[in-house]
Formats: structure tokens, C-alpha cells, sequence
């Protein structure tokens, strides 16, 4: 079974209209709520994975409707789970996301459990960047034992620094597989450009390349 990683940017929010936003989690604009609902994959995912911010999960819930059902029973056996390291990669204020009661109390239907309880993830670093991209792409390596088409809910600035290529536009959706041992032992396809800082980035050692 080759399994593919599904990696989606966030639908249009308010900081994307409003330059210096000073709020933090801002919600997806109203273009931004119809843009995602429009969204249509080729495939269905078994295994739907989200950054915990307003945005990414309003653009998953767009996309997949079912997840409002209080008991999602219709589509009870995809299961859907918040990561933390899925989180955008910048300081600004928009960045910045809810305590784990108050993201709760807006989608009670999400298990939160690897939230914390306030929002006291580490400032951002390149090096911490880098390597939390890494913990998330051995993660979804692992999960791709199990799962055929997974589902990852992002942001622009942490997927540069999850898989190479020119940075996502909005509501964006491209397609990845893990690459073979022989391919990821290549410094051409480990090492790549980071296409905002232009600056030369490691993308491994596991490794995600892009199908086309």
C-alpha cells in the first residue's frame, strides 16, 4: 500500500485581509468560509489531521461537513485529531491560538486531549521549526502503515518547512508520498530551498516528495 499525504492550507481568515491583525486565531473570512466549502478532493481521506487554530479547523469542517455531527456517526470510523505541531510557524499576533477550554468550547466535537491547556508553545526558532517538521513527518510516516489518504490541515509557513516546493496559496491542496530509501539518501531530493527566506533547509531525513 503506497499511502499519500494530503496537505491543505487554511481557507481565507481576517489577517489575511487586514495587514498587522492584532487579534490572535483569527476566524476564516466570510470568502474564506465559501472558498473551502468549494474545495473538492478526488479522494477520501482516512485520517483527517489539524493545526489548532480557528482557521484550520473551520476550513476542515468546511470541507468535511460531518465532522458538526455531534456523534459524527455517519462517518464515525475517520478518525480526526488536533496536533499542536501542526501549528503555524511565526510570532505574530494572528499566530497566536486559543487555551484549550475556550477552542473547546467553540468545536466540543474535537478531541484537544494533545493541546495544551493555555497557549504557551515555545517562540519561534528556524531550528525549531526545522525539527518539530520532522517530528510531524516521522509521525505521519508511521500513521502511513495504517492509513492510505491522510488529511494534514496547515498553514502557509509551517508547510515550508514540511515539504519543498513555492509557498501554498490559500485553500491550496497537494499531494505527498514518503520517499524510498534510495531517494532520501540523495542530498537533491533531502535538501531544498525554503521559499520564503530563500535560505537552504533540510526537508529530512524522512523525507515527503511531491506527486504530481
Amino acid at each position: 500500500m503506497t499511502s499519500r499525504i494530503h496537505i491543505i492550507r487554511h481557507g481565507e481568515s481576517q489577517h489575511n485581509i487586514q495587514r498587522d491583525y492584532p487579534h490572535p486565531d483569527p476566524p476564516l473570512t466570510k470568502r474564506g468560509q465559501g472558498a473551502t466549502k468549494a474545495i473538492s478532493l478526488p479522494f477520501a481521506p482516512d485520517l483527517i489531521l489539524i493545526s489548532p487554530m480557528t482557521r484550520t479547523i473551520q476550513t476542515a469542517m468546511n470541507l468535511f461537513p460531518w465532522m458538526h455531527e455531534a456523534h459524527r456517526s455517519s462517518r464515525g470510523s475517520i478518525p480526526v485529531h488536533v496536533w499542536p505541531d501542526l501549528r503555524e510557524a511565526h510570532d505574530a499576533p494572528c499566530n497566536r491560538g486559543l487555551a484549550r477550554a475556550r477552542l473547546h468550547a467553540q468545536f466540543p466535537n474535537l478531541d484537544l486531549a494533545e493541546c495544551s491547556e493555555e497557549w504557551d508553545y515555545p517562540a519561534h526558532s528556524v531550528e525549531a521549526a526545522t525539527a518539530r517538521a520532522e517530528r510531524v513527518r516521522k509521525r505521519l510516516r508511521r500513521l502511513a502503515s495504517t492509513y492510505r489518504n491522510i488529511v494534514v490541515v496547515t498553514h502557509r509557513g509551517f508547510a515550508a518547512y514540511l515539504v519543498k516546493g513555492v509557498r501554498f496559496g490559500l485553500c491550496e491542496w497537494r499531494s505527498y508520498r514518503f520517499a524510498m530509501q534510495d531517494e532520501a539518501e540523495d542530498e537533491g531530493c533531502r535538501m531544498g530551498i525554503h521559499c520564503e527566506t530563500q535560505e537552504k533547509l533540510d526537508f529530512g531525513p524522512t523525507v515527503l516528495v511531491r506527486e504530481v
